[in-house]
């Protein structure tokens, strides 16, 4: 009877010392994956983010189910100049972290000479004044141009794209 009491014993010592391990296996796996996800979202939780810089040539980007470009136009007051061939089917107010923003939806076409099929794009703007020109203002945008069917998940990727955009 005694050899099976120090069984008993050995057996709850032995449980005790798995059920400890394995909880500080879990608590280093929960660490490590912790720091591997800050580490590849640079700390913002967004996987799989994009950097795009406004540039002379502004270059397309393919990400998800948008075309992506950043850019700028010089204009006077409200005044925003999409492309040529082009017409604006919708228009809403969004609110991000930079300001008030418009989201314009367009569709754009070849000119009459070369027709092609119509390209459905977004551009959320904002516009802020340039010092020392009182009468022009600066329209910063990200324009989204639709790859495929997958209208309303382009729009919503370029409205999250959006919620960290940065004007400096």
């Amino acid at each position: 009877m005694i050899i099976e009491n120090k069984k008993i014993r050995l057996g709850t010592v032995m449980t005790k010392k798995i059920y400890t391990s394995l909880f500080i296996i879990a608590v280093l796996v929960l660490i490590f994956t912790s720091i591997v996800y800050f580490n590849r979202t640079n700390g913002k939780g967004t996987p799989n983010s994009i950097v795009l810089t406004l540039t002379e040539q502004p270059e397309q980007i393919e990400w998800n189910h948008l075309k992506l470009r950043v850019g700028q136009l010089d204009g006077p007051g409200d005044y925003v100049s999409i492309p040529n061939h082009s017409e604006i089917t919708n228009t809403e107010t969004i609110k991000l972290p930079v300001g008030e923003a418009t989201m314009i939806r367009f569709s754009h076409g070849g000119p009459a000479v070369n027709p092609v099929p119509d390209q459905i794009i977004y551009w959320i703007y904002v516009q802020r004044s340039i010092p020392n020109q009182p009468d022009l203002m600066r329209t910063y945008y990200l324009e989204g141009e639709v790859i495929g069917d997958h209208e309303q998940l382009a729009k919503d990727d370029l409205i999250q794209i959006a919620q960290t955009w940065n004007i400096d």
